[in-house]
């Protein structure tokens, strides 16, 4: 298997650098307008995996093995009553979090005609940093996690899964960036069409620092945990990824199908210290 792969990836343009607005990423022609490509190296993540070099709070992602039970995805019931209570249970035993909530799932395929929803084409996170601390607490209280004063007591970390379907991946498999390659200036808010809390998100600018990594091949029997958000300190707290085109596919692979579900972890500040969000 190939150490590495060679791709073009597309970051938010540095002319947007030190702007006070926000940059638009909605539509093919606002992420043509916005962004720009740039040749990056891949590395294969799974010697990483198989050292133990790979954690949560220093990288920003793990591979973890999952068999769900879920015998068709293109099914919603299947997904919310089955595929929701599995991931639930794998990133509690992952995380040690207190309690998980599942805000929804992304079922991407090929069908292009919805922007949010097809193969994600930016380095990007899912969530705004700057607007974590307001939206988790409410997120709480919604939840019955606790009080809106009680909230104070808890820290929070906002984490996707994310697995293929149908057959393992053999198109535009998903780069990570290792959060250990990134300085917290290199991101900048951007919006993208939605509402509430998925309005705002986060992206960074380009860096010769920034080290990707992919897991060839993934199997329907594995998927990724990848850290948007954490309060608490000393902590990664934010995991930037895309999908790409991979060069060393065959013509005839075929094309990519996965779920990801985005959820928040809370955790009891009194056992994890003091917030930074």
């Amino acid at each position: 298997m190939l150490e590495s792969v060679k791709a073009n990836i597309r970051y938010l343009r540095p002319e947007w650098r030190g702007r006070s607005e926000l940059p638009n990423i909605s539509s093919r022609d606002t992420r043509r307008a916005n962004t720009q490509f740039y040749d990056v190296d891949i590395a294969n993540a799974r010697p990483l995996k198989e050292r133990g070099e790979l954690s949560l709070d220093t990288n920003g992602f793990v591979l973890a093995p999952h068999r769900t039970r879920v015998a068709n995805f293109h099914d919603a019931a299947q997904i919310t009553q089955t595929y929701y209570a599995e991931i639930k249970a794998l990133i509690k035993a992952l995380t040690h979090a207190d309690d998980v909530v599942i805000l929804h799932h992304v079922i991407r395929t090929e069908d292009t005609s919805g922007f949010n929803t097809a193969y994600a084409r930016f380095v990007h996170c899912d969530f705004s940093a700057a607007r974590a601390r307001d939206i988790s607490r409410e997120l709480m209280v919604q939840s019955g996690i606790c009080t809106a004063t009680e909230a104070e007591q808890y820290d929070f970390a906002w984490y996707n899964t994310w697995q293929p379907i149908d057959r393992e991946v053999q198109r535009n498999p998903l780069t990570l960036l290792d959060a250990r390659t990134m300085e917290k200036e290199d991101l900048v808010e951007y919006t993208f069409g939605g509402s509430g809390i998925f309005e705002v998100a986060s992206m960074p600018f380009y860096s010769s620092k920034h080290r990707h990594y992919y897991f060839p091949r993934m199997q329907t029997d594995e998927l990724i945990v990848i850290k948007q958000l954490d309060s608490r300190r000393g902590r990664t707290s934010q995991c930037p990824h895309t999908s790409f085109d991979d060069t060393t596919s065959p013509p005839d692979a075929l094309p990519r199908h996965s779920i990801e579900v985005r959820m928040m972890c809370v955790f009891a500040r009194h056992e994890l210290g003091a917030s930074t969000a």
